[in-house]
């Protein structure tokens, strides 16, 4: 966990590891998304602490895992819920899969997913969990069409998501010149319906910010107190 003005680690599930150094608070946790392509299916899967998992689970509406298996060095457990259709009410069976490792977990769901079906996804995938995260390497015919992303909130700034820089995520940098910063180009944008963000173009990072309503206008200064990094 972070402290305010100290430093903290985390790693996403594609092995990026990313230092948050500064003035703020960074005690809250760091999730991690990652797309994985298979069998003609494109599955999202998120890693945290298992906290996080059970806490999405319970979101889902998940009252209980009914199955365990032990996988790669963890138990991957999974249960029956359904996710229902704001427009239309209809219903869809769901199957919830959460690997845990000691303290580090991977999330996802399956529409009319079996338990058979959560151990063979999991099965290409090889998870190594580590001190600051966990990775999920897609193995066999399985593949990650996109960078992983983190998402994490540092109060008094909003919501960060961190993903390397790259030529496919440069796309979304604005067409005109940032303002120059530390280590980097800070751009302002808005997307329409929802309200302004920030963009901060590092050397090997980018990192869009989605502030809070009222912190707008001194985002700018307080980035100025926040360093982002990717380490070895």
């Amino acid at each position: 966990m972070g402290k305010p003005g100290r430093e903290v680690t985390h790693r996403s599930l594609d092995g990026v590891r990313v230092r948050l150094s500064g003035t703020h608070d960074f005690g809250l946790p760091c999730t991690s998304v990652a797309r994985i392509a298979d069998g003609g299916r494109l599955h999202e899967i998120s890693a945290g602490t298992r906290e996080d998992a059970l806490g999405w689970a319970e979101d889902i509406g998940l009252d209980r895992f009914e199955e365990e298996f032990h996988l790669q060095g963890g138990r991957l457990r999974v249960g029956r819920t359904a996710t229902r259709d704001p427009d239309t009410g209809l219903r869809d069976p769901v199957l919830a899969a959460v690997w845990e490792g000691r303290r580090h977990a991977v999330f996802t769901h399956l529409y009319h997913g079996r338990p058979a079906d959560a151990v063979a996804f999991f099965g290409t995938l090889r998870l190594t969990e580590h001190a600051d995260g966990v990775t999920a390497v897609p193995r066999g015919r399985a593949r990650r069409p996109d960078p992983a992303e983190m998402v994490k909130e540092v109060p008094g700034l909003g919501l960060l998501e961190i993903t390397p820089l790259t030529t496919r995520t440069r796309r979304r940098l604005p067409p005109w010149r940032g303002a120059s910063v530390a280590g980097g180009e800070l751009f302002q944008d808005t997307v329409e319906g929802q309200g302004p963000y920030f963009l901060l173009a590092l050397r090997s990072l980018l990192v869009t910010v989605l502030p809070e309503e009222d912190q707008v206008r001194e985002t700018p200064r307080r980035l100025a107190g926040l360093a982002v990094e990717a380490i070895r």
